[in-house]
């Protein structure tokens, strides 16, 4: 290693270093566990449930006590609103 090299390398390690929290949305995990039903879980919570409308197009939201949340025209639209209805949020670390 090149002298100019180690001392660059020395000057970085004595810099104090600065740690960064990033605030995420909480997403879930989403499984369609049959056509047109998907489940969502973050961190061992279990958010609630989606289901297409069949035969109309669209999906219901239900909570985490199958609460009826709403009927969407889109999918990722009913899953945030499951996400929002329960709170989970709050788990964000």
């Amino acid at each position: 290693m090149p002298h100019r090299d180690r001392k660059a390398s020395r000057a970085s390690l004595a810099k104090p270093r600065r740690r960064f929290t990033v605030a995420l949305p909480a997403r879930g995990l989403w499984v369609e566990v049959e056509r047109g039903f998907h489940v969502g879980n973050e961190r061992g919570v279990f958010l609630g449930s989606v289901k297409a409308a069949d035969p109309e197009p669209g999906y219901h939201a239900f909570g985490p006590t199958s609460e009826h949340i709403g009927w969407f025209d889109q999918l990722e639209a009913a899953k945030v609103a499951v996400i929002a209805a329960t709170g989970v949020g709050s788990l964000a670390r």
